[in-house]
């Protein structure tokens, strides 16, 4: 079932047809590398707060402030943005991290870390909901889920990268909070390429149809939300990354329970694969029947994630570690691919958007799992037995995808 509002954009007022490769989704990529470096070193937060002596009660709290924030802020932000003003949302929202990130060594009771947090959250949801708003506008119709895939690499590289070099450097500095402050200076390349980048989004702008740089109207938004495809899109994204949260944040506890000598290793080993992935098979996950591959995807991580918990050690552990990241790989891609196909361009960086929101969704409620179950003191196989049933409920939202996706593309 194509969206109504694409009718309403006729082929004279389509927008010039952009390279993947070019200066600007070159400069994107760069800034979310830079922004989520100040994301990814928090996969040992749950550790943090437990050296801080922070009751096991508030712990999932306080890591889902975070993206609870987002999650509130994104989709009031996602109604004003618009291709004009995306340079300002990035901006702003770097200022607002680059503080919270600072604040973290000086922030140890449960008041302070919770205005940090929100703090950080608003920070980031700002700078994201820039990036897509950016991305949509130079990503090529025809290459959607190869761009979304490389665009992703820039979200998974800090993650690869970053959680083993903090371990590497906790021995050398009094603990987790100087880390995140030390990830502050990260954000000055990141404002340096906002002015190029601005100098292009605003030469693009001047090309377009007024219409396209409208921001959306009430209407369309409630048609956007009620469509079927998005409101399944959005769950399936929300039940994927609501798992991934529970692998991410409590990963690093058991991979060292287990014995491994370095517990950032884990993703390293699964961002690789990821990453390899994309790079090298991107173009691919344009030309497969999206929908049956992201349902046959997330049946395979619905059954792999509760494996986890059987591991038994590092080896095996990291070998899964390899298979969770090639699923991965084909997940989060053709989610976005899928939204950007049923989407008309006056929603896309909505609907974008939206997808995001069920990003800070998933990374609030799988938190906020993952800490009951741990304070409740039911294991590591009931945690990971959780995020497997998650997957498999993200693969129930994307079975009837595929249908909707081919009403949609017959029609544009």
């Amino acid at each position: 079932m194509p969206p109504q509002s694409a009718q309403h954009n006729p082929p004279e007022t389509a927008a010039p047809t952009p390279k993947l490769l070019s200066f600007e989704f070159i400069a994107i990529c760069a800034i979310s590398v830079l922004a989520f470096c100040n994301i990814s070193i928090f996969y040992g937060f749950y550790s943090y707060l437990t050296e801080l002596g922070i009751p096991p009660a508030w712990r999932g709290p306080l890591l889902a402030l975070e993206p609870l924030t987002a999650l509130i802020m994104r989709p009031f932000l996602g109604r004003y943005l618009s291709l004009k003003n995306t340079v300002q949302f990035m901006r702003v929202g770097m200022g607002l991290a680059t503080v919270s990130l600072l604040c973290y060594p000086l922030a140890t009771t449960i008041p302070t870390l919770a205005c940090v947090r929100v703090l950080h959250g608003m920070g980031f949801v700002t700078v994201v909901s820039g990036l897509m708003g950016s991305l949509m506008a130079f990503l090529p119709r025809k290459q959607s889920a190869q761009g979304f895939g490389l665009f992703s690499v820039t979200i998974l590289l800090p993650y690869a990268i970053m959680p083993p070099f903090v371990e590497v450097l906790l021995p050398h500095i009094a603990n987790h909070g100087i880390a995140y402050a030390l990830a502050a200076p990260l954000m000055l390349p990141a404002f340096l390429l906002l002015v190029p980048l601005g100098a292009r989004i605003r030469a693009l702008a001047a090309t377009l149809p007024q219409s396209h740089l409208e921001r959306p109207g009430w209407d369309e938004v409630r048609q956007a939300v009620r469509s079927a495809g998005v409101l399944l899109l959005v769950g399936a994204n929300f039940f994927l990354v609501a798992a991934h949260s529970i692998v991410f944040f409590f990963m690093r506890d058991f991979a060292a329970a287990i014995g491994t000598a370095n517990p950032g290793a884990f993703f390293t080993y699964a961002n690789v694969s990821t990453i390899a992935v994309r790079v090298l098979g991107g173009n691919i996950l344009d030309r497969v029947d999206k929908g049956r591959t992201l349902l046959i995807t997330a049946i395979g991580l619905g059954l792999l994630v509760p494996l986890f918990a059987h591991a038994g050690g590092p080896g095996v552990l990291l070998g899964m570690a390899a298979l969770y990241g090639i699923g991965m790989a084909m997940t989060m891609p053709l989610v976005n691919a899928s939204m950007f196909s049923i989407s008309p361009p006056r929603l896309r960086a909505y609907n974008a958007n939206l997808l995001m929101t069920a990003v800070d969704a998933g990374f609030f409620v799988g938190p906020f799992l993952g800490g009951a179950i741990m304070a409740g003191e039911l294991g590591h196989g009931v945690l990971f037995g959780v995020g497997g049933a998650l997957m498999l409920a993200s693969g129930l939202c994307v079975r009837p995808v595929a249908r909707i996706m081919r009403g949609a593309e017959s029609q544009g």
